[in-house]
C-alpha cells in the first residue's frame, strides 16, 4: 500500500485518481464509482475511486475541505456544475459502506494496522455522514 498517512489524499492512489477526475468533470468521474455500490468484492482501486469519489461530490455539496497536496484540485472543485450530483449520494454511501466491509480488499489491508486502522475508518465514516445527512 503506498499510504503515507490515514488521510482520504494520504495515498498514491487516491492522488493518481484525483488527478484522473481533475481531467474530466466531476458528475463523470463519480458516477463511474457509484457503480460499484453493487460489487460482490472491491480491488484496491476501485476501493479508492469510491473514497475519493465521496470525498469529491462532500466538497462540492457541502464545502468540505481534505488536506491534499493536488495543484489546482481546489479551483477545480469550485467550477463543478452541482445540477444532478445529489443523485449520487446514495450510491456512493452505499460503496463507502462497502469500503468498510469484509468485501474490500482496501479494508482487509488496513485492519492489518492496528494503530492506524481506526482512525483511516473514522475518516470514511464522516463521508459517509457528511453525504448523508
Amino acid at each position: 500500500m503506498g499510504a503515507w498517512g490515514m488521510g482520504v489524499f494520504d495515498d498514491d492512489t487516491s492522488c493518481d485518481l484525483l488527478y484522473d477526475a481533475m481531467e474530466t468533470d466531476a458528475k463523470s468521474f463519480i458516477g463511474k464509482a457509484a457503480t460499484h455500490k453493487d460489487s460482490e468484492y472491491l480491488e484496491y482501486e476501485e476501493c479508492h475511486e469510491v473514497i475519493v469519489s465521496g470525498s469529491i461530490l462532500d466538497s462540492i455539496l457541502n464545502g468540505t475541505e481534505y488536506s491534499h497536496e493536488t495543484e489546482g484540485y481546489d479551483d477545480w472543485v469550485a467550477k463543478q456544475d452541482k445540477s444532478g450530483l445529489s443523485g449520487y449520494k446514495a450510491s456512493i454511501v452505499s460503496g463507502l459502506k462497502l469500503v468498510l466491509s469484509n468485501k474490500s480488499e482496501l479494508n482487509e489491508l488496513w485492519q492489518e494496522n492496528e494503530e492506524d486502522y481506526p482512525v483511516w475508518k473514522r475518516n470514511i465514516e464522516n463521508i459517509i455522514s457528511n453525504l448523508s445527512s
